[in-house]
């Protein structure tokens, strides 16, 4: 069998080092792009994530506001039996949920297996 001879030119060897490296970028953008689907997809969740707080409306249409105190600006409301992602921080008998609102704890019940200490 006769093998195809090929010239390497300094142009042809720049062309295909080029490939390989667009190549190589491209499997790396993808493996990352997988490994952050498999995240959010099916994959196993972080334990910081699984143990996040997590707490549930006592009430029907409980005010949710925006900032600590019962005066304050009402921003949406839960209703009974709704979950919301909280934080830990407790602030005038008011919890912080994860987008910077607040809700009266004395409506909420952490939801079981969640840690919010």
């Amino acid at each position: 069998m006769k093998f195809l001879k090929v010239k390497w030119s300094l142009k042809r060897t720049l062309i295909a080092l080029a490939i390989g490296i667009g190549l190589w970028i491209v499997y790396v953008q993808g493996s990352e792009q997988r490994a952050a689907d498999a995240g959010e997809s099916g994959g196993a969740q972080p334990a910081s994530s699984a143990a996040q707080c997590r707490v549930e409306s006592t009430v029907d249409g409980l005010n949710v506001r925006a900032e600590p105190r019962a005066g304050a600006n009402v921003v949406d409301q839960l209703a009974q039996g709704e979950e919301a992602d909280a934080d830990k921080v407790v602030e005038n008998g008011f919890r912080k949920l994860t987008d910077d609102r607040w809700v009266s704890v004395e409506f909420l019940k952490t939801v079981e297996g969640r840690d919010c200490g």
